[in-house]
Formats: structure tokens, sequence, C-alpha cells
């Protein structure tokens, strides 16, 4: 702090003045030697040391512009003050001088334009906004605070001065400052009730310490004007005095202070209590003057005491009945804001259900009466494309009107709700026997007309998990079996609904641990490759190979893929296996290569799943996999299913990019789901291979052998290959080739062949005939 700015000089001078005058003042009144000149310094003394701090405060470095001009009104009263105080003081010690009243009229003139502009700096400090109900009881508090002190002015001041018959201008002159000194506390209080805003609260609360003592001093005028203490009277104006260095002082240490918001809303509370305060004593009042009257006097005496206090009162009564009006108004208010509140903490925001922990409170309560309650566990099927493909705003309308479908498809006590995500849980309070099962199907059914979700009409499929409540279940248990069932219900193919059985937990629990096997058989030669051939059949002459994963288990022994490929692609491992597969496929190809020539091999297939053509670094893996090898694009066919790609953009774009590289695309299971011919005109496809379903009854059964001939037909006219797989029979072989196949795959010619055994068709292919 700047040393010529700090205060506290001034402040401990001050403190030492009002030492002296009380000593001054004490020996006084004992009769005791004190020269009246001590106390006739001690006022300009502390006047000029209280206009100087003033004066500092109001230059200070850092001070708000609406606390800077407060403090320089506040510089100017002081300056009033010193005057009229030194003027006060020479007519009360001065006795040589010969006109003691002009020097009181003119103190008097001087203090009241003091008081005026104090009143002026204080109503001139911003304040935070009111409402029209604040500002109401405010005002009738300080209604209360101001009546209560004219009350005591007149009581103790005035009206012993009428009844003394003081002279008229001395009593004009005590009744213009009591009446200044009422204007001044409402002032006050419309500062300390309402805020202090840029100005230090503690400094303000210290100013209106002042008024109170000035109201104070002129209560106690007839004392003060006995020659024994006369002292009181410049002994209140130098508290005053230091009262206002220690405020600048305080306002000094804090130039920015920002208002506490709390700290305002307490200390307005602490000050709702002056009401009662004043009622308390404008009682005691009434008391005391009635006991002093006594019977002989009558009620004349006490009217005026009697009438303020019943005014008082009055005025406290309607500030409660104003303040219980608006206290019922704020609980009614605060009643809808915690119920607004709970329905937010338990319903989702988007839907209007239940979220997860709603649902959960409704479950708790339903399990402890219900005794065949259920729970329904609903994930949609490829929501996850909605999103990436449409947008989060199609995504948010497809939720909310499979929302409202679900409330169709539900009973009046029943409980729809949406656990996150695409996931909804509906609870069933009863359900007996087969009717949550049924309750299922029917939320399928429902699902099945598409959705208008922002002017798209979209196919919504389900996959429900059903989990009856059993005595002693909780709310984690059947989620957990709803969830169990639900994942069953996907491995069936999504879109269908299944019921929890306790075997399933089971299965569960082998998926898990064969996953965990999985993940430590990367890189052991307990995972390995089998390549089955593709032949020409005309001739059974090698054109090339898939490969095929295989799994040896340490204590299982081998296990088939149709049981661990699921489970890799639920966990996800499926992205690290099929980068192992990749990898070792084309280093294996590129050695049949080299070492039998270009001509012994014309492909690698390779398997590709629906998870590794969505996961972003996948084009990478299949570059670094060619160049490590040594492969050309060209040899390498990745072959991919008509569900892995169906309808999922990032799928189809990634295809695009192995296109671009050269890379060959083959569609497999060609013709067993659904808008088969519609992913012909969006995948850049190279290569259909006929499923081997229409393969097994080609010879024996109509439709399958016209299968076979329309997409051997569709293949020719759109300039792919086409490759016949389970081919089994010789018969089977030439129906196909007369259809126009050349190419095929199945036990006929080999079953999956280790690198050892395919290396020797290899060697037999290429030796000269």
């Amino acid at each position: 702090m700047d040393e010529r700015a700090d205060t506290r000089p001034l402040l401990y001078t001050c403190l030492g003045i009002f030492g002296v005058g009380c000593v001054w003042t004490v020996f006084y009144a004992a009769g005791l030697p004190a020269p009246k000149v001590i106390m006739w310094l001690t006022v300009p003394g502390t006047s000029l040391a209280s206009l100087l701090t003033t004066v500092r405060v109001a230059r200070a470095a850092g001070l708000q512009r609406a606390a800077r001009r407060f403090w320089m009104h506040i510089t100017v009263v002081e300056g009033l003050v010193l005057v009229g105080a030194s003027l006060m003081t020479v007519a009360t010690f001065g006795h040589w001088t010969s006109r003691p009243l002009v020097f009181v009229g003119s103190a008097v003139t001087l203090l009241s334009v003091a008081l005026l502009l104090v009143m002026w700096a204080l109503l001139r400090i911003p304040v935070g906004h009111r409402s029209r109900s604040e500002w109401t009881r405010l005002t009738l508090d300080g209604a209360t605070v101001t009546a209560a002190a004219a009350l005591f002015l007149w009581h103790l001041v005035l009206r012993p001065m009428v009844e003394r018959h003081t002279e008229v201008p001395k009593f004009l002159g005590i009744l213009l400052i009591s009446l200044l000194c009422l204007l001044a506390l409402v002032a006050v209080m419309k500062v300390i009730l309402v805020g202090s805003g840029p100005v230090s609260a503690a400094s303000l609360r210290l100013l209106a310490l002042t008024i109170l003592i000035g109201v104070l001093a002129s209560a106690a005028a007839p004392i003060t004007n006995q020659p024994r203490w006369v002292g009181l009277q410049p002994i209140s104006v130098i508290i005053n005095m230091l009262i206002v260095c220690w405020s600048a002082h305080v306002q000094r240490r804090t130039p920015d202070e920002t208002v506490d918001v709390q700290a305002e809303a307490r200390r307005r509370r602490r000050f709702s209590s002056l009401p009662y305060v004043a009622v308390g004593a404008t009682s005691l009042l009434l008391a005391v003057q009635s006991f002093q009257a006594g019977p002989q006097h009558g009620i004349i005496d006490i009217a005026p005491v009697a009438c303020g206090a019943m005014l008082i009162t009055a005025i406290v009564v309607a500030r409660q009945l104003f303040a219980l009006r608006d206290n019922a108004h704020l609980l009614d208010s605060v009643s809808r804001h915690e119920q607004q509140l709970q329905h937010q903490a338990t319903h989702d925001a988007l839907t209007g259900l239940a979220n997860r922990a709603g649902f959960s409170a409704l479950v708790d309560a339903a399990l402890q009466t219900e005794t065949q309650a259920a729970v329904l566990l609903i994930d949609l099927d490829d929501f996850k494309e909605v999103n990436d493909t449409l947008g989060h705003a199609v995504g948010d309308a497809v939720l909310v009107a499979v929302a409202e479908r679900l409330r169709a498809a539900v009973r009046g006590g029943d409980v729809v709700a949406r656990l996150g995500g695409d996931e909804f849980a509906v609870l069933l309070r009863h359900a007996p026997g087969r009717d949550a099962d049924r309750a299922g199907e029917r939320i399928l059914s429902l699902l099945v007309p598409p959705v208008n979700a922002a002017g798209h009409h979209l196919l919504v499929h389900a996959s429900i998990g059903v989990a009856p409540a059993n005595p002693g279940d909780d709310l984690g248990t059947l989620l957990r079996q709803a969830d169990i069932a639900m994942y069953a219900a996907k491995d069936r193919g999504k879109g269908s609904s299944v019921g929890y059985t306790p075997d399933m937990a089971a299965r569960l629990q082998a998926h898990a641990e064969l996953g965990a096997d999985l993940r430590e058989a990367i890189g052991t030669d307990r995972l390995f490759l089998r390549y089955q051939p593709i032949v020409r059949l005309e001739d059974g002459g090698l054109v090339g190979a898939e490969a095929l994963m295989r799994f040896e288990h340490p204590t299982r022994g081998p296990v088939s893929p149709g049981e661990f490929i699921p489970v890799a692609e639920q966990s996800g491992l499926i992205v690290p296996l099929g980068r192992w597969a990749l990898r070792e496929a084309c280093r294996q190809a590129a050695d049949w290569l080299r070492r039998y020539g270009e001509h012994s091999l014309q492909s690698i297939t390779v398997n590709v799943a629906g998870r590794q053509l969505q996961d972003p670094g996948f084009v990478d893996d299949l570059r670094a996999a060619l160049a490590a090898a040594g492969l050309a694009p060209q040899r390498l066919l990745v072959e991919v299913t008509e569900t892995a790609v169906l309808g999922d953009g990032p799928a189809i774009a990634t295809l695009h990019e192995l296109r671009a590289l050269g890379v060959r695309i083959a569609l497999d299971d060609f013709g067993t789901a659904a808008s088969s011919l519609g992913l012909l005109l969006t995948c850049p496809v190279t290569t259909l291979k006929l499923d081997r379903s229409f393969v097994e009854e080609i010879t024996t059964a109509g439709r399958p052998a016209a299968v076979a001939q329309a997409v051997i037909h569709i293949a020719k006219t759109l300039d792919l290959a086409a490759v016949a797989e389970g081919i089994e029979t010789e018969d089977q072989a030439r129906l196909l080739q007369r259809q126009g196949y050349e190419l095929g795959q199945g036990y006929l010619y080999a079953r999956p062949l280790s690198p050892a055994e395919l290396e020797a068709r290899l060697e037999k292919a290429t030796q000269p005939v």
C-alpha cells in the first residue's frame, strides 16, 4: 500500500484525541483542574483527522466510480462538520464571545447541510435489482424503525424542551437536527436493508452508527445541557469523527470489495429483526411512561406514546401480513420447483420416459409387492448406423417415435424407461405365465411399420430380452438376466425376443472364457489358417484359395469356427484376429507365388467381418500387410457377407477405399439376405459367391437351380466373376458348369488344407506334364 495513502496514523490520532477528551470530561465532572482550551481543541482536531482520512480514501487507486463519488461527498461533509463543530465549540466554551447564539445558529446550519449531503450520498449508492414485494417489505421495515425513533425523539428531547419553554431558536435548531437525523436514518436503513453495492458494507454499517449516535446525543440533550457534563457534547462529536475515520480506513483496506451475495442475504436476514426491536422498545417506553405518570395524571400524559405504539404495531402487523402472503407464494413456488427437479432427476429429457434412476426406484418398489413382475430389456439393432449416416437429430427422432410405440404396447400400470442411448426397459407389474413373452412379441410387432423420423422412413428392429422375477430377485439381477437374454436374441439374427433361462448364464460364462482363450492364442500356434482351394469347374485346376481361421484349444482341442467366430465378433476380438489372419494369408500367398511362379495362384481370399470394416485403422492394416508380404493388391480378394455391409455407410466407404487400392471384393452368401440387388449398386463388388444353401439342392429342386441361374446371369451382365460354394458331387458341378459357372469350391475338390498340403498340390500343378 502507498504510504502516502495510509490511513492508520490518522486513525490512531483520532483514538488519542478521543482518549484525551474522555479524561477531560471525567476530570471536569469531578471538579478537578481541567483547562477548557484542551476540550476546545479536541473537536477541530478529530474533524481535521477525519477529513484527511476521507480525502485519502477518495483518491485511493482501484476504487469503483460510485464508491469514489460517495467518499468525495463524505469529504465535503467532513469539511462542513469541521467548521460547524468548531463554531459549536466556540459557543460552548468561548465565554468571551458576546453573541453565542450566532455561533450556534451557524453551526446548526452547517450541520444540517452536512446531514442533507450525507443523505444524498447514501441515496445515490447503486443497489441491486429488487422486486416490488421486496421494496414493500423494506419500506415497512424502515417505516417501523423511523416511527420508533421519532417517538423517542419527541418524548426524550422535544417534549421536555416544550415543557421547559426553551428559547424558540434553540428549540427550532434541535427540531431541525432531529428531523434531519430521522431522514438520515431513513437513508441509512435503505442502504443497510437493501445492500451496500460498491461501497464496503462494513464502512456503511459504521457510518450508520454515527447517525444513531447523533440521535442519542440529541435525546441526551437534557443531561448534556447541565454545566457539570458539558464535555459530553463534544465527546459525541469526537466519537462520530472517530467512527467516520474508522469507516474510511476499512474502505481503504478493501477498495475493490466484491459483495458476497450470501453474506448480504445473511445480513438482510439479521436486520429483519429491527421491526420487533422497535416494537419492544416502544412498548417498554409506554410501560415506563405509564408508571411515571401514575393515576393522578390520567391518560393524557401517555397518549402520544400510546398512539405511537399503536402506529408502530399497525405497521409491523401490515408488514407481517405482507410477508406471510409472500411466504405462501414462495412455498408454492419452491414446491413446484422441487417437483420439477424430482421429475428431471427421474425422467429422460428426450423421450419423457423414466430414466435409469426412476426405473430402479419403481422396480424396487414393485418387487416388494409383486410376485409375478417381469423386466424386458430392449436394444435397437444397428441404431449406431442411423446416427452415423443420417445424424443425431434423426436418431433422436427415432428414439422419440420408438418411445411412443413402447408406451402403446404396455398396460396402464406398466412402466417404460429409457436406460441410455438406444436401450429401453419395460417393467411389467403383473405378468403370469407367458404374458411377459407375449409382451415382447407385441412390442416387436408394433415396431414393424417404418418410423417417420425427420422426413426419413426407417425400418427399426429390436432385440428383446425377457427376465421374469423370482422371489429374492433385485433390479441388478433382473437387468443382468434380461441383458443375457437380449444378447441371445441378437445371436438368433436380431429382431427377436428371447426369455431368460438359467443355462444362458452358463453359456455366457463359457463364451467369456473362450474369448479370454482366444486373446491369449493370438501370436501362438494354437491359432492357424487352413486353405480351401478354389478351382476351375472345367478341369479342377487350382486358381486360388480361401484362408479359413482355425483354433486349437489347449484342453478342448479343435473349436468350431461357428463357435469361436461369433464370440470374437461380440467381444471385439475379431479386429486383432482379422488383422493377424490378413497378415498371415498375405505372407503365405506371397511365399507361394515366389516359390511356384506367378501363374500358380491367381488370388488369396480372406474373410473380413463387418466389425473390421468399421475399424478406422483397417485400411492402414491392409496396406501394411500387403507391403510386409510384398503381395500385389490385385492378388488379394476380400470376402464380406451381405449382412456386414447392408445399410452400413462406413463399411461401404471402406470397401471403396480398398477397391481404389486395387484389392478385389467378393460378396459372400449372395442371395441369403435382403436387398442383395441394391447392394450391387452401392458396393464395389468384383465377385459373387453363390451360397451353399442353393447348391445343396440344385439337382433335386427347381427353385435353387433357378436362383443359381439368376445369379450367374447377373454376374455375367455386370461383368463380375462368380464362384459356387459347397460343391460336394459331380452332378452339382456339371449342372453349375452348364449354367455358366466357371469357378467353384467345396468338399468335392478338397477340404480346408494345411499349408503343406496345399503346397503339394501347387507343386504338382506346376510340374511339366
